[in-house]
Protein backbone atom coordinates (compact mmCIF):
# COMPACT_ATOMS: atom_id res chain seq x y z
CA UNK A 1 0.00 0.00 0.00
CA UNK A 2 1.49 3.52 -0.75
CA UNK A 3 1.17 6.55 0.64
CA UNK A 4 -0.05 9.41 -1.70
CA UNK A 5 0.28 13.29 -0.28
CA UNK A 6 -2.41 15.47 -2.04
CA UNK A 7 -1.48 18.77 -1.98
CA UNK A 8 -4.87 21.15 -2.98
CA UNK A 9 -6.21 24.36 -1.61
CA UNK A 10 -9.72 23.63 -3.19
CA UNK A 11 -11.59 21.28 -1.13
CA UNK A 12 -13.60 19.02 -2.90
CA UNK A 13 -11.18 18.39 -5.61
CA UNK A 14 -8.61 16.81 -2.79
CA UNK A 15 -11.58 14.85 -1.22
CA UNK A 16 -12.01 13.45 -4.65
CA UNK A 17 -8.71 12.77 -5.42
CA UNK A 18 -8.64 11.13 -1.54
CA UNK A 19 -11.58 9.09 -2.08
CA UNK A 20 -10.47 7.87 -5.38
CA UNK A 21 -7.15 6.99 -4.09
CA UNK A 22 -8.23 5.50 -0.69
CA UNK A 23 -10.36 3.18 -2.91
CA UNK A 24 -7.53 1.76 -4.75
CA UNK A 25 -6.23 0.49 -1.25
CA UNK A 26 -4.06 3.62 -0.37
CA UNK A 27 -3.24 6.08 2.35
CA UNK A 28 -3.80 9.54 1.47
CA UNK A 29 -2.99 12.62 3.21
CA UNK A 30 -4.58 15.82 2.22
CA UNK A 31 -2.28 19.51 2.75
CA UNK A 32 -4.57 22.83 1.80
CA UNK A 33 -1.15 24.51 1.19
CA UNK A 34 2.61 24.92 0.28
CA UNK A 35 3.52 25.80 3.59
CA UNK A 36 1.70 22.67 4.88
CA UNK A 37 2.95 20.05 2.66
CA UNK A 38 6.79 21.53 3.34
CA UNK A 39 5.86 21.00 6.96
CA UNK A 40 4.90 17.43 6.25
CA UNK A 41 7.95 16.52 4.53
CA UNK A 42 10.55 18.24 6.14
CA UNK A 43 9.36 19.22 9.86
CA UNK A 44 7.57 16.38 10.39
CA UNK A 45 10.05 14.06 8.48
CA UNK A 46 6.62 12.05 7.06
CA UNK A 47 7.28 9.68 4.26
CA UNK A 48 5.37 9.18 1.06
CA UNK A 49 5.34 7.39 -1.69
CA UNK A 50 4.12 10.14 -3.96
CA UNK A 51 2.88 13.47 -4.19
CA UNK A 52 -0.16 15.06 -5.90
CA UNK A 53 0.92 18.92 -6.03
CA UNK A 54 -1.37 21.83 -7.15
CA UNK A 55 0.82 24.38 -8.39
CA UNK A 56 -1.83 27.23 -8.29
CA UNK A 57 -1.52 27.29 -4.37
CA UNK A 58 -2.29 30.42 -2.01
CA UNK A 59 1.26 31.34 0.09
CA UNK A 60 3.37 29.03 -1.39
CA UNK A 61 2.87 27.57 -4.68
CA UNK A 62 3.44 24.34 -6.16
CA UNK A 63 6.36 25.65 -7.83
CA UNK A 64 7.97 26.70 -4.86
CA UNK A 65 7.24 23.98 -2.77
CA UNK A 66 9.01 21.25 -5.34
CA UNK A 67 12.03 23.90 -5.59
CA UNK A 68 12.32 23.73 -1.65
CA UNK A 69 12.18 19.82 -1.71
Amino acid sequence: MSRVLIVEDEAHLADGLRFNIQAEGHTARVAGDGFTAIDLLLKDKEVFDAMILDVMLPGKDGFAVATEL
